[in-house]
């Protein structure tokens, strides 16, 4: 498993749990009492989340995994620090 920009992975969601994932995420990201710097540019986030929005993250993992069968394996610390890099390095 790489996670070099050439190397891309589709997954396919319905519409419903991808509206409860997206309210989910603005949600927590706009509420600053759910979020924590713990040190500069790093933040801690606390979750609170329903059964639909349990189910809707359960979903999401589940096309994840289908996706990327090496997801479910050991991943060399290495490259989720690249991954981050390669984030970090996209345009705002």
């Amino acid at each position: 498993m790489t996670s070099k920009p050439g190397n891309e992975e589709k997954i396919r969601l319905r519409t419903g749990p991808s509206l409860v994932l997206w309210e989910l995420l603005i949600r927590t990201l706009r509420n600053p009492e759910a979020r924590k710097e713990v040190s500069p540019g790093n933040y801690e986030i606390v979750f609170r989340v329903d059964e639909a929005e349990r189910l809707a993250l359960n979903y999401v993992t589940g096309a994840i995994q289908r996706a990327v069968p090496d997801a479910l394996a050991p991943v060399q610390p290495e490259l989720i620090a690249e991954g981050k890099r390669w984030l970090l390095s996209r345009p705002k």
